[in-house]
């Protein structure tokens, strides 16, 4: 006996699949700082974390001699303010960091 499927059996081992996006706003460098002042914002960071207040972070950093991007000794509010501006930037760069104003899904 002879049957006809209606279906038909494709090789489906080759599927292509293209994504295609238009991207706006974006900012390649969303971290402007040098290494250094990177680290010192690290460092500030962890120690925040680790309960320390801005005073102790500052004699900390007074005692093994690690001086400001500027070349100055640390103080109180110079780690204050050091965060305080790291936040604002990262607050005024959450939307830059791009956004997908098109898209396109092709299945070939």
């Amino acid at each position: 006996m002879i049957s006809f499927c209606m279906y038909s059996f494709r090789d489906y081992t080759n599927i292509t699949l293209r994504i295609h996006y238009k991207i706006s706003n974006i900012r390649l460098n969303s971290y402007p700082y040098s290494p250094y002042q990177k680290m010192l914002i690290d460092k500030i960071i962890f120690f925040r974390e680790c309960g320390h207040t801005y005073k102790m972070i500052s004699q900390y950093f007074n005692q093994i001699n690690l001086l400001s991007y500027r070349g100055k000794n640390f103080s109180p509010s110079l780690v204050f303010e050091l965060i305080k501006k790291y936040n604002r930037h990262l607050e005024k760069n959450k939307s830059k960091l791009g956004e997908i104003i098109r898209s396109e899904l092709v299945y070939e």
